[in-house]
């Protein structure tokens, strides 16, 4: 009787540990949000515009939302072409610079073309640092262009936090 009860016990708290050690796998990996091409909020060039000229928040009181374009490309080809008032921050320098824009409440990111990799890439990767409202320009500066707006050329804009 001793054995049997021995034994009911050690497998009971067997299943227990079991079962603690599933809930906390659970718990560690499912709380994390793996992010996707579906989460990517896409935005035609006139949106863009309208969420970079600013918002005012809940009945005004807290000011303006303030937007900012993000150029994730590279150096030549930021100073080549780029949005009016773009920042320029360059994707493999994200880690570093993501500072200077956490006092934004929308950030745009675009690209050259439609289905930009890089543009998506920064979409995901901003969102996975935390960034609540992060749109991605539909078509790039292609859509920027056919749609009629201008670039501007010449060096990156420095991100003065709003």
């Amino acid at each position: 009787m001793q054995n049997t009860l021995t034994r009911f016990l050690d497998r009971r708290r067997a299943t227990t540990a079991l079962l603690a050690a599933l809930l906390t796998a659970l718990v560690w990996t499912g709380c994390s949000k793996s992010i996707s091409d579906s989460d990517l909020v896409l935005v035609s060039p006139s949106q863009g515009i309208e969420l970079a000229e600013g918002r005012k928040t809940l009945l005004g009181l807290g000011g303006v939302e303030k937007a900012a374009w993000v150029d994730p490309r590279g150096g030549r080809a930021y100073r080549e072409g780029h949005i009016p008032g773009a920042l320029h921050v360059p994707f493999q320098d994200l880690n570093d610079q993501q500072e200077m824009l956490r006092g934004y409440s929308t950030l745009i990111v675009y690209g050259t073309d439609f289905h930009d990799a890089l543009a998506d890439g920064m979409s995901k990767r901003l969102m996975e640092l935390g960034f609540r409202d992060v749109r991605t320009l539909k078509g790039g500066l292609r859509a920027w262009t056919r749609a009629g707006y201008e670039l501007e050329t010449g060096h990156p804009t420095t991100a003065d936090t709003p």
